[in-house]
């Protein structure tokens, strides 16, 4: 299937940039693709690398990006922290991350997949993993690729972009799932990464409103942090919604809740340097002092030592 960019604005929340998506800016053209589902990125034919990434602004990614680097070497800004992978290495980059590429060797080769949330949750359905072990937030990974696990994800890589390149045909989303699942399975062997099964039904209406919780933390933590806010959102009660939370994940809506607020506290601390009062603004507080006590109970410390053990 041809790709076409789409048109996406910026979101704005309390005068910072939330969320954006890069891969959809003019003169960003990817290997092959479908808009806002998954798109696969190379050097193989002289493209200009990680362009897309290279921003003076703040951003934060919704997407989850692997990339397997085939030769040089690329320094990447991952939530203020430099990452440098090199040959033969596969980073992977989880969503709500802010990214930015600082410098890329004239010898760099790479393939990426850059996969949004709607196919990594079908994904986790297909291999039955719980949806909070599988999206670590704020998170990434690097690790050394073995010569037969890089020739495999670059079978799958070629496989599906030589897929997506054709007509699109009936069965086409069934055989580019069973392609996503091979290659999920293939990061989790490399990462060393164990992740948990599911505990609940994943064909359950449950494990839908499990799903659009999560979904809804991400879009409305910054200004709502009520069990009720979201219950309503959701057309279900609260009592509810922390059964479903408790059933899938053994953490209460609550405790979801207030982890998703700590993380954003954190990002806008520690990744765009706003300060206590400016962040309990943002994360609308009424007091910096409220703000300190609630980042206190939730994480056992305060904003400023928080800060003080990152820098």
């Amino acid at each position: 299937m041809p790709y076409a960019t789409p048109t996406h604005p910026q979101i704005h929340n309390s005068g910072y940039v939330e969320y954006i998506d890069v891969f959809a800016k003019e003169g960003v053209k990817p290997s092959a693709g479908i808009p806002n589902y998954l798109l696969l990125f190379d050097t193989f034919h002289g493209n200009d690398p990680l362009e897309f990434l290279d921003s003076s602004t703040p951003i934060k990614m919704y997407q989850k990006i692997c990339m397997y680097i085939l030769g040089g070497e690329c320094t990447i800004e991952v939530n203020g922290e430099e990452v440098c992978v090199k040959k033969d290495s596969l980073i992977t980059i989880m969503p709500e991350s802010i990214t930015k590429t600082k410098s890329v060797s004239s010898d760099f080769q790479y393939f990426m997949f850059v996969i949004y949330p709607k196919l990594s949750n079908l994904t986790y359905f297909d291999l039955g993993i719980t949806y909070s072990n599988a999206q670590l937030s704020l998170r990434h990974f690097v690790s050394q690729v073995p010569r037969e696990y890089m020739q495999s994800v670059l079978n799958i890589y070629n496989e599906i972009k030589r897929d997506l390149l054709n007509p699109t045909y009936e069965f086409q989303p069934i055989f580019l799932r069973c392609f996503l699942n091979a290659l999920y399975v293939e990061n989790i062997n490399i990462h060393n990464y164990n992740p948990m099964p599911l505990s609940g039904n994943n064909h359950s209406r449950q494990y839908d409103v499990y799903c659009r919780f999560l979904s809804a933390l991400n879009k409305y933590s910054i200004e709502h942090r009520s069990v009720q806010f979201y219950a309503k959102l959701l057309g279900i009660s609260s009592k509810y919604l922390s059964f479903v939370s408790i059933s899938y994940s053994k953490k209460n809506a609550s405790t979801w809740i207030d982890e998703s607020v700590i993380q954003k506290a954190k990002a806008l601390m520690i990744v765009h340097r706003y300060s206590y009062t400016e962040t309990s603004e943002i994360m609308h507080f009424p007091t910096v002092c409220s703000f300190s006590r609630f980042f206190k109970r939730v994480t056992g410390i305060t904003p400023k030592e928080f800060v003080k053990s990152q820098r």
